[in-house]
């Protein structure tokens, strides 16, 4: 049986979408070694989703596909002709909540991780508004089956998509234990503190720079609050790459009284991540919208206590393992934070719950429902 799988959309591993594909291939021949997958991409990424000594079948596209315009041409020309030459049995396409083509000739299965433009106004410029608005949902519903990361995904796929519940499977992600597991924080700190320009004791965010959505600012203003009300000597932390209207994230640091205090990393290389989060003493994630929210999970199996904001997905994927506040709320933040650092036998408490929910989330898991739903796709068309 051959599957093909689409890596467009997924940033070349260098996003929450990316990692997920990352770790489905890692696992995929292990919970089936029997189908012949084929891995369909731009050229100058595809080696990113696969693992060392794979024996994955690749097909590489051209680089001048790249632009998204280019790319959805290419696959609405190019990729029905590829299922029809290479017979796939089915389509894996990983990143259906941005890309997807109209037909293809044989079953789809793709998953959905968010519809967040819907929930936070001015995510994107007008145009990608218009697609995620009104061309997403319709390409949504074509597909045979819908993957979803989380209850709460499944809920916009269902209302926004209008997908029959019944065409949809909830597939949580996974943790990567081998690398997000608790370690020496000294030795953490020694390793990337210097390299990032980082000073402990500090708060940390792992987001790429983008406003509104990711809510740096409103963070910004909480950390400034905690600083102005305690003697904390806290750096915060914001670890990601610029992205949409990162500027006014910058502007609201450089105007912050604690602007001293406030550090942007950059990319972190994902060699660094486990030490970025051990060596923090809290991790909160102040998104506004997520469809699953991976960090969380991350920083938990790190052994770093938690706080995040209690909206969309968050509470799902957290548990009762995070300290949960109104992500529109700068006071709750700052009170999160402030709570969460000063109470030795809280973050105690946190620390333990966040381990034991951490380890309730596993890509085997998540590779073998996924094999799962795609098999299922193949026998019942």
């Amino acid at each position: 049986m051959k599957i093909g799988v689409v890596t467009f959309a997924c940033d070349a591993g260098r996003s929450g979408i990316g990692q997920y594909l990352i770790h489905l291939m890692r696992e995929f021949p292990a919970v089936a070694p029997e189908l012949h997958i084929e891995v369909i991409g731009h050229e100058d990424e595809i080696s990113v989703f696969l693992p060392p000594q794979h024996n994955y079948a690749i097909y590489p596209v051209s680089t001048r596909w790249q632009h998204p315009i280019l790319n959805i041409l290419w696959q609405n020309v190019m990729l029905p002709l590829i299922c029809r030459t290479r017979r796939y049995g089915a389509v894996f396409l990983p990143a259906a909540n941005r890309r997807l083509p109209l037909r293809l000739p044989c079953p789809t299965v793709g998953t959905v991780h968010d519809f967040s433009s819907i929930h936070v106004a001015g995510k994107y410029d007008p145009l990608r508004d218009f697609y995620i608005r009104h061309i997403l949902p319709f390409l949504v519903r074509r597909l045979t089956r819908v993957i979803a990361v989380s209850e709460c995904t499944k809920r916009d796929i269902v209302q926004f998509a209008r997908v029959p519940a019944g065409r949809i499977a909830v597939i949580p992600h996974g943790v990567d234990r081998d690398t997000y597991h608790p370690g020496d924080k000294a030795e953490a700190q020694h390793r990337v503190c210097g390299k990032y320009g980082i000073r402990p004791p500090y708060i940390l965010y792992i987001s790429r720079i983008e406003h509104p959505g990711k809510n740096h600012v409103r963070l910004i203003r909480a950390f400034t609050q905690m600083k102005q009300n305690t003697a904390l000597p806290h750096q915060l932390v914001l670890a990601g790459s610029d992205w949409t209207r990162a500027e006014e994230v910058h502007q609201a640091a450089a105007e912050s009284g604690a602007r001293r205090d406030i550090r942007f990393t950059g990319f972190v290389d994902g060699r660094d991540l486990p030490d970025i989060y051990r060596g923090a003493d809290l991790f909160v994630f102040a998104s506004l919208y997520e469809g699953f929210g991976m960090p969380i999970l991350e920083a938990m199996a790190c052994g770093v206590p938690v706080a995040c904001a209690d909206i969309s997905s968050l509470p799902e994927v957290a548990g009762n393992a995070a300290l949960l506040f109104d992500p529109k709320d700068e006071n709750a933040i700052a009170t999160a934070m402030t709570e969460l650092i000063s109470d030795a036998e809280r973050r105690t408490a946190h620390i333990a719950a966040g381990l034991d929910r951490a380890a309730q989330f596993h890509w085997r898991h998540a590779a073998e429902d996924t094999i799962k739903e795609i098999i299922a796709t193949i026998n019942c068309t």
